[in-house]
């Protein structure tokens, strides 16, 4: 990755050399497909990192890149960074799940194979996430809190973690309404539970090496649960791609790029904000 404050490493790659490391969301992508159609601007670069020569892993933007290969697209701009530099850090998200009530995921969860359903309490949550020993947490409607845990005996093994959070997800996925959300303190739950009858799904955290070992054996996590945080993370590029279509030849369009790149650095258009900052109605 480029020393923070001087250009990002922005790159015009083949699509096929891309590996996901989660599924995209459906809807998200649809949604994309149109809007990539109707505009023919890509605004903000996916973001990968180098696994090898070759392969190109995808750290932010599953939908986006999705979307260009639904639309046919063999290139697309991406943000290429250092995955290596400790300043990239891996977080998780959570799922709250808008008048979840309507479903029974607790019923649901004791029906997954090597899985055992219990209630633990609220101040246990930091301490079974943080040291995984739970695949996943439900808070139900009514505030109570069920663990999932491995088998009794059971070792908490990656593979089965992630397997499993496929069936933890599928249980809700397109029967309710969900937003992603952080949780920096279990102890206090969103207060959207306060006036409406939710759901929260609670996961730990992967690491960044489990990450790269999952890619490379070519497993995809479930949609919404990673993010990253990128510093110097490139936005705004908005870029026509009509020359994805025009330009005849992989040299002509790698060209084109460059000159765009160029361009934005002549004019003084790539700009570096330090501070942290809130943007509102962009």
């Amino acid at each position: 990755m480029s020393k923070l404050g001087s250009a990002p490493d922005l790159r015009l790659v083949r699509t096929a050399r891309i590996r996901f490391h989660e599924h995209p969301e459906h809807r998200r992508t649809l949604r994309l497909v149109e809007r990539v159609r109707r505009e023919k601007i890509l605004r903000n670069p996916p973001i990968v990192a180098e696994l090898d020569a070759e392969r190109l892993l995808l750290l932010d933007g599953a939908n986006r890149v999705s979307a260009f290969v639904e639309l046919g697209y063999s290139h697309i701009p991406v943000q290429v960074i250092d995955y290596a530099d400790p300043a990239i850090e891996l977080k998780g998200w959570h799922h709250l799940l808008l008048e979840g009530h309507v479903l029974d995921l607790a019923g649901a969860y004791r029906k997954i194979p090597g899985v055992h359903v219990r209630r633990v309490q609220k101040e246990e949550l930091e301490r079974l996430l943080e040291l995984r020993r739970v695949y996943a947490v439900l808070v139900d409607e009514a505030a109570t809190c069920w663990g999932l845990f491995p088998q009794t005996g059971a070792r908490f093994d990656v593979y089965e973690w992630i397997h499993t959070l496929d069936r933890v997800i599928a249980a809700y996925e397109g029967k309710a309404e969900l937003e992603r959300i952080k949780m920096p303190d279990y102890s206090n739950l969103p207060h959207v539970f306060d006036t409406m009858e939710h759901q929260l799904c609670l996961f730990p955290l992967l690491s960044k090496s489990e990450l790269i070992e999952l890619a490379d054996a070519a497993i995809r996590i479930p949609t919404g649960i990673t993010r990253h945080l990128v510093p110097g993370r490139a936005l705004n590029l908005n870029i026509g791609l009509d020359f994805l279509t025009e330009m005849q030849g992989e040299e002509a369009r790698a060209a084109y790029f460059a000159r765009f790149i160029d361009s934005l650095e002549v004019e003084g258009r790539i700009r570096f904000y330090e501070e942290a900052v809130f943007i509102l109605n962009e």
